[in-house]
């Protein structure tokens, strides 16, 4: 079910003409795509370049002084996309963000919190943080029951916030010009909950890769001929830093992440994938539990039947 090597063409195919269709249908002038020039978003723009031309397709940037190895990774993907510079917006939301002044609410030295303009540091979190963020805060469900557990949801905010941010900006640029605005999420972010709820990539008109795999997606990577630099890149917009985030929250390859989802979507327990699987109870319980979670993460607002 997850290989689609001999359907690769076909879904690409499929793709494009959905996005030309719903432009057409809808009557919009274009797209704008968020872009972080990682695999998603460059896959989501060449198919939207192949689906409308090079004139229709615009590209916002967040510029970061702070992502050097990022502002590598986006000058690839433009070159590799042949965007020219007059289709790509920049745009700066560190004095947006500084104005609500989101970091003074977390309490602690520089020297305890690393500068939140920043990326958190994969150490502090992993040693420090890692364990109550996955437990209790994480897509902010369940109450804090301590004061530290209180400091962790403040810094998810902020990241969170960063995020949503974006997603205002983003839509506002993309809605002056009669634009769709274009998400970048896949299935698997969708179903495990990892992705910031309204924000960049979640909150869009049209989400392309929505119904694939992550690692269905390395086939669409490979099929559109993206480069290595850019296909081994899976940036986490919740945690800044953390450049696998698959590897990082479950200790598994995203492969093996997709095939536990899958049997999870037939209905299958934890025992039988535990059974199927070479991989530990407890690890196919934790993907389980982020599943069931991202019901809540992914769903439209509650309203109650009256």
């Amino acid at each position: 079910m997850l290989d689609i090597s001999n359907d690769v063409a076909n879904i690409v195919e499929r793709i494009v003409h959905f996005i030309g269709t719903s432009i057409e249908e809808r009557g919009v002038e274009g797209v704008l795509v968020l872009f972080s020039g990682y695999m998603d978003s460059t896959i989501v723009s060449k198919l939207c370049l192949e689906a409308v031309g090079a004139e229709e397709v615009k590209l916002l940037i967040r510029t970061n002084k702070y992502f050097e190895k990022q502002e590598e990774t986006l000058e690839a993907s433009i070159e590799f996309l042949e965007v020219p510079e007059e289709n790509i917006v920049r745009c700066d939301i560190e004095p947006m963000l500084k104005s609500f002044e989101s970091k003074d609410l977390i309490p602690g030295s520089v020297r305890e919190i690393p500068s939140l303009y920043q990326p958190l540091s994969y150490s502090l979190l992993k040693n420090t943080a890692k364990k109550e963020i996955e437990e209790k805060t994480y897509g902010m469900v369940g109450k804090a029951t301590s004061d530290r557990e209180k400091w962790i949801h403040k810094i998810i905010a902020h990241n969170k916030f960063r995020s949503r941010l974006q997603m205002a900006v983003a839509y506002f640029t993309a809605e002056q010009e009669n634009r769709f605005l274009v998400g970048t999420i896949n299935k698997t972010e969708l179903y495990t909950g990892l992705f910031t709820k309204w924000g960049h990539g979640h909150s869009a008109d049209l989400m392309p890769l929505g119904d694939l795999y992550r690692s269905q997606i390395f086939k669409v990577a490979e099929f559109l001929k993206l480069p290595d630099a850019i296909k081994n890149l899976s940036k986490a917009d919740l945690i800044p830093g953390v450049q696998n985030k698959y590897m990082y929250f479950f200790e598994l390859p995203v492969s093996d992440v997709d095939r536990i989802i899958i049997q999870l979507e037939q209905g299958r327990s934890i025992t039988e994938i535990s059974n199927k699987m070479d991989i530990p109870f407890e690890t196919i319980e934790k993907v389980s539990t982020y599943y069931n979670s991202a019901a809540f993460t992914r769903q439209v607002p509650l309203i109650p039947k009256i």
